[in-house]
C-alpha cells in the first residue's frame, strides 16, 4: 500500500479541528485525518497551513481546452477530461448539448467509450441537456433539434450511452415529460431547465421525481414579485438542488448571494456550463454546431448576445465564490463538490474523511487551486510551481 500525508492543512469543514491537520491517503482512499501529530508514511507534504477541500464535482460541462466533449470524437474527450482534471475537477459529466439525433448519439458513444477504456478517469457520466427542452427557451441549444418526450428517442440516447446516463435535463411543461420523469426516475436524476414552466408545471415535474435545475435562473422565464414562477419555486422547494454559474456573465452577483440564502448552504451546486473555449483566450471560434465570440472571458453565439455556455473551470468558480460572493470555505465544499455527490449518490466523494476517495484540491492563499491529488496521486503542480496560463488564442481553430 502506497501512503502519503499531507500536513500542516487547514480543514474546510468537519468535526476536526479545522486548523493543524493532517490528512493520510493510502493508495485511492483517504485513510485517516486528524490534527495535532502526523502519522509516517512513504510520501510526505507539508502544504504550509493550506486549505484543502475535495476534488471538485462539474455536473453540466461540455467542453474545454478547445475542445468539445460532444463532438462524437473520442480523443476530444480526453481533451476536455484532461483540461479540468489538471485544474481540479477530479469528477464531471460530460454534457451533450442539443443537436442533432444522431450527433447526440454519436457523442454518447464516444464518450462512453472513453469512460470504458479509462482515458477520460474524471468523467463519471453522461449528462443529456436536452432534446425535450422547450423551442421558447432554446437558450444557445439548436433549436431546429429540439424534440417533443419520446420514449423511443429516449431509449436510444440511453443505449448509446451504454449504462454511463446519469442525467437529463427536461422541460417539465412539455407533453408527456412527466411521464418520463416518472418512468425513469430510478434509472438517472432528472433536471429541469430549458423551461417556460409556470411554477405549478415545475412542481409537477418534482412530483414526478425530478430533483435537479439547471442553470438556475438562465432560460427559465424570469422571476417576478407578483410571478416568482419556476425560478421562486426552485429556491424554495427543498426536493431540489439548484446549478449556479458563478462566471460574472451568467448571474449578476447578488442574484448568487440571493439563491444560496433562500435555498441554504446544502441545496446549491456550481458548475461550470463550460464550452470548448474553456481555457483558451478571447477571440472567434467554431465547434461542432456553433461558432462563438469570446469576449472579455465571456462565449456569445456569433454575432449575437446569447451566452454560449461559459469559459469557466470549477476553479475559477471556487475562487469568485470565494472572493467576489464572499462565501466561506465551509459552504464553498458544499457547493464545488458535497452537494453534488449527494445529488448524485457518489458517496465516496465529495468530502475530506476517512474512506473517502483520496482526492484532494489544496488552496492557495489567494484562495485560486493549487495542487490537486486524485487517487491519491499528485497531479497538479505544487503550490510554489504554478503553472502557467496558456497563450491566449486569437482566432478560432475547429477541433
Amino acid at each position: 500500500m502506497a501512503t502519503t500525508v499531507l500536513t500542516d492543512v487547514r480543514l474546510a469543514d468537519g468535526p476536526l479541528p479545522h486548523d493543524d491537520a493532517w490528512v493520510l491517503l493510502c493508495d485511492d482512499r483517504i485513510g485517516a485525518v486528524g490534527a495535532g501529530r502526523a502519522p509516517s508514511a512513504d510520501l510526505t507534504f507539508s502544504m504550509g497551513g493550506r486549505r484543502v477541500l475535495p476534488g471538485y464535482l462539474d455536473l453540466h460541462c461540455h467542453g474545454g481546452g478547445g475542445r468539445a466533449v460532444y463532438s462524437g470524437k473520442i480523443e476530444d474527450v480526453r481533451v476536455v477530461a484532461r483540461a479540468h482534471r489538471e485544474r481540479g475537477t477530479t469528477g464531471m459529466l460530460a454534457s451533450i448539448a442539443t443537436a442533432e439525433l444522431e450527433q447526440m448519439i454519436a457523442a454518447a458513444e464516444a464518450i462512453a467509450a472513453a469512460i470504458d477504456d479509462g482515458t477520460a478517469p474524471n468523467i463519471l457520466g453522461i449528462h443529456f441537456e436536452g432534446p425535450f427542452l422547450s423551442p421558447e427557451r432554446p437558450g444557445a441549444q439548436t433549436r431546429s433539434a429540439l424534440l417533443a418526450p419520446d420514449e423511443r428517442v429516449f431509449d436510444r440516447l440511453m443505449t448509446a450511452a451504454g449504462g454511463h446516463a446519469a442525467a437529463m435535463t427536461i422541460a417539465p411543461e412539455l407533453d408527456g415529460a412527466c411521464d418520463l420523469i416518472r418512468r425513469h426516475r430510478g434509472e438517472l436524476v432528472f433536471a429541469l431547465g430549458h423551461s417556460n414552466a409556470t411554477a405549478d408545471q415545475f412542481d409537477a415535474g418534482a412530483e414526478a421525481g425530478a430533483r435537479h435545475v439547471t442553470h438556475l435562473f438562465n432560460a427559465l422565464p424570469p422571476f417576478a414579485h407578483r410571478a416568482p414562477g419556476p425560478i421562486g419555486r426552485a429556491l424554495l422547494d427543498s426536493r431540489f438542488t439548484v446549478e449556479l454559474i458563478v462566471d460574472g456573465h451568467h448571474l449578476a452577483d447578488d442574484a448568487v448571494r440571493l439563491a444560496v440564502a433562500a435555498s441554504g448552504a446544502d441545496r446549491v451546486v456550481l458548475v461550470t456550463d463550460a464550452m470548448a473555449a474553456a481555457g483558451l483566450g478571447d477571440g472567434c471560434y467554431s465547434f461542432v454546431d456553433r461558432n462563438v465570440d469570446v469576449r472579455d472571458g465571456a462565449a456569445y453565439l456569433r454575432g449575437g448576445t446569447t451566452l454560449a455556455g461559459s469559459t469557466l473551470f470549477i476553479a475559477t468558480a471556487v475562487e469568485r465564490t470565494l472572493s467576489t460572493i464572499g462565501a466561506d470555505h465551509a459552504l464553498v465544499q458544499r457547493m464545488s463538490s458535497s452537494n453534488a455527490a449527494r445529488l448524485m449518490g457518489w458517496h465516496d466523494r465529495g468530502r475530506v474523511a476517512a474512506g473517502a476517495r483520496a482526492d484532494i484540491v489544496v488552496l492557495d492563499d489567494d484562495g485560486t487551486t493549487g495542487t490537486v491529488f486524485r487517487n491519491g496521486v499528485r497531479e497538479g503542480p505544487a503550490p510554489t510551481d504554478r503553472r502557467p496560463e496558456p497563450a491566449p488564442a486569437r482566432s478560432g481553430a475547429t477541433p
